[in-house]
């Protein structure tokens, strides 16, 4: 009878450990979904002239402001980056001296 209550107790702890927590009402941070706020939603094609300038703190703010995306992120050689899709974000992708070379939504 005890070994099968460990048994039990052993399979249920790792299933308790993946569930997630009920759903509150207050804000996350999870992507937004399709068709969600257009206001924050991220167009790369306000960003003329930002490929080749040098990826400052004045620079990067001026370009989330002009782009409407609610935050960026800056990714430099060789940096781990994840895969997900946020359509409220900026990606400004800079080489080893810190120069733009790229910069899209998402």
């Amino acid at each position: 009878m005890r070994m099968t209550l460990l048994l039990a107790l052993g399979c249920a702890l790792p299933l308790a450990a993946c569930s997630q927590p009920p759903k509150s009402s207050a804000p996350t941070s999870e992507p937004m979904a399709a068709g969600a706020d257009s206001a924050s939603r991220c167009d790369a094609e306000k960003l003329t002239g930002l490929v080749g300038q040098t990826a400052s703190e004045a620079v990067i703010s001026k370009a989330v402001k002009d782009s409407g995306a609610r935050h960026a992120r800056v990714l430099k050689p060789g940096m781990a980056m994840t895969m997900d899709f946020r359509e409220d974000r900026l990606s400004i992708e800079v080489d080893e001296q810190n120069k733009i070379v790229r910069a899209n939504c998402g």
